[in-house]
């Protein structure tokens, strides 16, 4: 499907409903509110192409995780694996047809970035289900606002605000094992203070993951009898209070405590991570037109990780193991004014943000003795900036908003002791503008054409700096501290279409990236022989093992078309449509010149979703959601076989009101039971979810 055809059927879609303003329901939305432009705004006032997941449309949802949540919006580019099933360093995420070899988009809960500081990936299972009042989701650069990780846009997660005295408790069972239990309590402690409580406990025993054989390289591996299914337990505790003890001042502090275990794969595979976040914000008003804000944040994480190896075919050790630690400290101060005459309002600020991690790492032998002295990778980064936006409206019709950001990045302290290891790393600074320009012209109450410009970038990670993983069933992964940040320059026009009842949009993007980090294969000199690895097939174990380094040497092209329907059709009923046509490919790459043409890593061509939700008013509620996703591949190869199936998927989800507390509810994933391979990166491929069952009660008492 060419760019040319997306765009006609666009507007066919567009002209469609044009053409049935009738069937729609004449009821008045409510007035949405979005965040993530860092201002206060209507969504109808916004420029951008931005997607508002509610929280009730998340509860009616069959999704286990966020990530599931987020597969339905146009232009989300995710790991087709569940939130539990996959290493938490698998879980690398974008948007806007970016490749999934690294995380390239920010994820925020209320406005603190969840990206692990140390690998960038996403653990999904920090953000409880029933703790979100909306998701909110602006595609295209966001780095002129929010600066780095934001290359392909940004997602934010808004939590439940405290409004009454209430407890809310849900309990659930079913496939695998499976459960999970969330708590919510909020109380108006006095006036001007209230408290929320969030908890929950997750876990499931698993399935089988790993498929009996697979071709890769050109060569086929068999599943070893030791690789069982994943299990996962997960717990999250949060605390928050929201405080207003003058008119003019409000602010909020909260704690938040996430613990996940797993057991990856085979008996061995344990995995740990324990995450601390601290946040807290004020804001000041100055009459009724200015406010300042002010908002910090501390993460401490700490990750341990054993990576058993197969020694035989039938026999594994535990080659590996890690533990990394990782500090994220950030803070902001945001000055707005909002004004009455064309230029709407004017808002300045600036963004502090330091991290620090290290991995340490052993390795051994089969026979328990050290293979290498302890390995340690890891340093700092700042990124210090100062940003600005004006939201402009010089005419009645015609709306724009401009931002702009001065980026100091710095790398220090670094240092990678993997052999032959780095003598000293020198500490690197770059700087770097980021503008974006958004444009909005309204030619009456229902259409509207929008057009954008922007720049953003990504940092390289402290992993892929500093950081090289050896794997006897992986391969090898080295890092390498002369990086420079990935940019990227998009443009993109789009049209709204909005009636009572009905929001849409359609949207063509185009993103040159500059600087992609990717991987070259390393010479057989280069080989550290000491730590056992096979690089190639290794007949003893019947694996291929990819043996390479981190380099600067990519471009690409990232185009599309998204197309989001969100219909109140009337009588119960509701529906929400998204598709995404994504052509995203390699231009230049003159250390591997044959990736060239060959479509960006987990990038499928084509995206679609549909719902359809019913609410009874005797209290039943019942949503389908029905997904397809085309083939992509692992690595910018087809020919190495590293294939993710498409695949068309049905989900259902149900509940009834058996009392006014009391809810009884059902979920489904993976109806048909659609077999699949979901993620497949070069070792032994991770199956997506099969058929899954949950079903539980929840109790509301106010």
């Amino acid at each position: 499907m060419s760019i040319h055809k997306a765009l006609f059927a666009g507007a066919a879609i567009a002209a469609l409903l044009g053409a049935a303003p009738s069937a729609v329901a004449q009821s008045e939305p409510e007035t949405v509110v979005v965040t993530a432009t860092r201002t206060a705004t209507p969504i109808g006032d916004l420029p951008q192409s931005i997607s508002v997941v509610s929280g009730e449309q998340i509860q009616n949802m069959p999704a286990a995780g966020l990530d599931d949540v987020l597969r339905s919006v146009p232009g989300m580019v995710l790991s087709g694996i569940g939130p539990d099933v996959g290493h938490p360093t698998a879980y690398n995420e974008a948007m806007r047809g970016l490749p999934t070899t690294e995380t390239r988009m920010l994820v925020m809960v209320d406005g603190v970035p969840i990206n692990d500081p140390f690998f960038g990936y996403l653990q999904w299972n920090r953000v409880p289900l029933d703790n979100i009042a909306r998701v909110e989701i602006v595609r295209g650069g966001g780095s002129p606002l929010w600066g780095n990780t934001a290359m392909g846009g940004v997602v934010n997660v808004i939590t439940r605000l405290p409004d009454a005295n209430m407890l809310e408790v849900s309990a659930a069972g079913g496939s695998y094992g499976s459960y999970d239990t969330s708590l919510y309590g909020s109380a108006v402690a006095a006036d001007g203070l209230k408290l929320s409580l969030n908890a929950t406990a997750r876990g499931t025993d698993g399935y089988q993951t790993t498929p009996k054989s697979w071709t890769s390289y050109g060569a086929l591996s068999l599943r070893s009898p030791l690789y069982t299914p994943t299990s996962n337990r997960s717990r999250n505790v949060g605390f928050r209070a929201d405080f207003t003890p003058r008119d003019d001042l409000s602010g909020f502090i909260a704690v938040n405590y996430g613990a996940d275990t797993q057991v990856l794969s085979t008996p061995i595979g344990l995995d740990r991570q324990r995450i601390w976040t601290y946040d807290g914000g004020l804001t000041k008003s100055f009459g009724a037109s200015t406010t300042l804000t002010a908002t910090f944040f501390h993460n401490d994480n700490r990750f341990v990780t054993n990576n058993p190896h197969l020694l035989t075919f039938t026999t594994e050790y535990n080659s590996n193991t890690h533990l990394t630690k990782a500090h994220d400290n950030g803070a902001s101060l945001i000055l707005t004014e909002d004004m009455d005459g064309w230029l709407k309002s004017v808002s300045a600020g600036a963004d502090y943000h330091a991290v620090t991690g290290h991995d340490v790492a052993n390795y051994y032998l089969p026979s328990g003795a050290l293979a290498a002295p302890t390995i340690i990778g890891g340093g700092d980064q700042l990124f210090l900036a100062g940003f600005a936006q004006a939201r402009l409206v010089p005419m009645a019709a015609l709306e724009i908003g401009a931002s702009l950001r001065y980026q100091i990045y710095k790398s220090t302290k670094g240092v990678d002791t993997f052999p032959p290891g780095f003598a000293a790393i020198p500490d690197r600074k770059k700087y770097r503008f980021t503008p974006r320009v958004d444009a909005k012209y309204s030619f009456d109450d229902n259409w509207a054409l929008r057009g954008a410009y922007y720049q953003s970038f990504r940092a390289p990670t402290l992993d892929q700096l500093y950081r090289t993983y050896a794997d006897t069933t992986a391969g090898i992964y080295e890092g390498d501290p002369f990086l420079s940040p990935e940019t990227l320059e998009g443009e993109e026009v789009g049209i709204d279409y909005d009636l009572p009842g009905l929001r849409s949009q359609f949207t063509l993007y185009n993103s040159d990236i500059q600087n992609l980090i990717t991987q070259r294969n390393l010479d057989p000199s280069e080989y550290p022989g000491i730590l056992g690895v096979t690089c190639g097939f290794d007949s003893v174990t019947f694996t291929y093992l990819a043996c390479t380094r981190n380099i600067n040497a990519a471009s690409a092209v990232a185009r599309g078309f998204e197309a989001e329907v969100n219909w109140e059709i009337g009588g119960g009923f509701s529906s929400v449509w998204t598709y995404t046509y994504a052509d995203s490919h390699y231009t230049k790459n003159p250390i591997d010149p044959s990736a060239v043409g060959h479509r960006l890593e987990g990038v499928p061509r084509h995206n679609a979703s549909a719902s359809l939700t019913y609410a009874d008013p005797a209290g039943w509620q019942a949503t389908t959601v029905l997904r397809y996703i085309s083939q992509s591949y692992g690595d910018a190869h087809p020919a190495d076989g590293l294939i993710q199936n498409a695949r068309f998927v049905v989900d259902v989800s149900a509940s009834y009101d058996i009392t006014r507390n009391v809810q009884a509810f059902l979920s489904v994933q993976n109806l048909f039971d659609k077999r699949y391979i979901a993620s497949n990166s070069g070792s032994a491929p991770i199956l997506g979810t099969p058929l899954r069952v949950m079903s539980g009660v929840r109790l509301k008492m106010e």
